[in-house]
């Protein structure tokens, strides 16, 4: 099989979830255990990859560049770094 890093589809088979509603009740309650464990902007971070993990439940291939933009879009420019993300 041959991945293309531009067509999410082709990573369908890394999926370990059945559906977007299981994906989201397993990182809510993953979160529930671990999110002392995180700063702040580390959440922001993690939160915002998860909703590039959406079409196939539990995968994401966004480029650091792509979640890090949307992250300062969504906060008016007051995001975080690219080390806080990639930790």
């Amino acid at each position: 099989m041959t991945i293309k890093s531009g067509v999410i589809e082709g990573f369908e088979e890394y999926s370990q979830f059945s559906s977007l509603e299981e994906f989201n009740r397993h990182l809510e309650m993953w979160l529930a255990v671990h999110k002392h464990d995180f700063s702040k902007g580390e959440l922001v971070g993690l939160k915002r990859l998860s909703r590039f993990a959406a079409k196939i439940p539990g995968v994401s291939n966004a480029k650091i560049g792509t979640v890090l933009k949307a992250i300062h879009e969504e906060y008016n420019e007051l995001g975080i770094s690219r080390s806080t993300l990639k930790e």
